[in-house]
């Protein structure tokens, strides 16, 4: 059953996006930061995108954050784009957070966007302005994949 959803959401052409979690292991527990790419996932989701976070057992093992390896992981997700959440601990057990999103098949930058959460994931009116920043530009500069637009049946 999951299957045929899956399938059917892909041929109605559904932008892909995959969240990658790059945040420094020294700058904040992992769980922490894994909870927030969750949430920017889930949050896409019901922005009617098809969203999934990275896991950490899909990236090379020295880590991903730059160029040619970002290229790769957008390849082999099949990702549209690419937003990468990068979390750091700051004082007073606020939790900033800086989304970058890309273009997955040639890293063109579409939106970038800060905010400052807790650890139990406080909303802030910033991560919304984020999101739509996010699908304005994907409106703009994103289309899927020719293989996911549908075709009229003969």
């Amino acid at each position: 059953m999951l299957t045929v959803l899956a399938s059917l959401v892909l041929s109605q052409g559904m932008i892909r996006v995959s969240v990658l979690d790059v945040s420094a292991p020294d700058a904040i527990y992992e769980d922490v930061s894994r909870g927030l790419a969750e949430r920017v996932s889930d949050e896409l989701l019901k922005l009617g995108f098809l969203s999934r976070r990275a896991d950490e057992s899909e990236l090379p093992n020295t880590g991903c954050r730059v160029g040619p390896c970002l290229a790769a992981i957008a390849q082999t997700q099949k990702a549209d784009v690419l937003l990468l959440l990068d979390a750091v601990e700051g004082d007073k057990g606020q939790v900033q957070v800086a989304l970058t999103a890309m273009r997955g098949r040639d890293g063109l930058p579409l939106a970038a966007g800060k905010w400052n959460t807790t650890a139990a994931n406080k909303a802030d009116k910033r991560l919304n302005t984020f999101f739509s920043t996010l699908k304005k530009a994907i409106a703009k500069n994103v289309t899927p994949p020719a293989e996911d637009v549908p075709r009229p049946t003969p």
